[in-house]
């Protein structure tokens, strides 16, 4: 009995060493070896491994994807569109094989049926809602175009008949401005044709010729924050209440249509 004590002791004991120094374990262990953890006391018979995620069930996937909104679904799949149409020109690009190519084209194509699809059904959508319309407001066909010209311009020359009676027009510019002397032959042609008051305003007591006698400017330049000239103003002379139509060299159709616009009109309705 002895002797098979010993005998099995010396097989063994080789064995155990190995074990013990780590260069033999058992296969399938979670972790390489009882001896192979770092920063753990020598004794340790375990490895503290890391936690691994639980990968999500289906079910969760699909709880998911239900609180998405469609909208919210809709952007992240176009999202994906767009990044694989680039993804695939980038490829094709870098790298133009035939095949590339090919690639890039077919998803291109996808795209412009895609596109060919949606603007068929939004005129469709159009066409049979008349509040969505935009061109009734500001129509796009030519004949269309003419008509509302046509009735634009009746308004405004109302407009400009009907606001001379009350309103002038005040002129602020300097002698040393050649800008200024240019508005000249526009200012006339206004009085002539509306029967509007024209008022020159000097800044630097400077005079104007073709134009009622100027008037040395009082502090209404400050008052209205003059920086440029020739500017122009639209004044009441009644209720004193003054709109600025803006700097510069004017027209006579910029004339008509700004006090039009911003005595007739608020923002919006054009």
């Amino acid at each position: 009995m002895t002797s098979l004590v010993l005998v099995l002791t010396t097989v063994l004991l080789p064995t155990t060493s190995s074990a013990l120094e780590g260069r033999d374990y058992l296969p399938g262990m979670e972790y390489s070896s009882v001896w192979s953890c770092h920063g753990q006391e020598k004794f340790n018979w375990y490895c503290e491994e890391k936690a691994r995620p639980s990968p999500k069930s289906k079910e969760a996937d699909k709880q998911t994807q239900s609180e998405k909104s469609k909208e919210e679904m809709a952007v992240e799949e176009l999202e994906k569109i767009r990044k694989d149409l680039d993804a695939k020109r980038a490829l094709a690009v870098v790298h133009p094989t035939p095949g590339n190519i090919k690639a890039y084209m077919a998803a291109q194509k996808v795209e412009i049926d895609r596109a060919s699809f949606f603007a068929d059904v939004w005129r469709r959508v159009l066409w049979q809602n008349a509040e969505l319309n935009y061109e009734l407001k500001n129509p796009m066909n030519n004949f269309a175009i003419k008509v509302a010209a046509r009735e634009r311009k009746v308004k405004e020359t109302r407009t400009m008949t009907d606001l001379a009676r009350e309103w002038g027009i005040f002129f602020f510019f300097r002698g040393d401005c050649p800008y200024c002397k240019h508005m000249v032959p526009t200012l006339q042609w206004i009085t002539r044709q509306y029967d509007m008051t024209i008022l020159p305003i000097s800044l630097d007591g400077a005079t104007i010729e073709g134009l009622p006698p100027s008037v040395k400017d009082n502090g209404l330049s400050t008052q209205l924050g003059v920086e440029a000239v020739p500017l122009f103003v639209l004044g009441n002379v009644k209720t004193h209440k003054m709109v600025i139509l803006g700097a510069g060299v004017l027209s006579l159709q910029d004339f008509v249509e700004r006090i039009y616009v911003l005595t007739q009109t608020t923002p919006g309705d054009l």
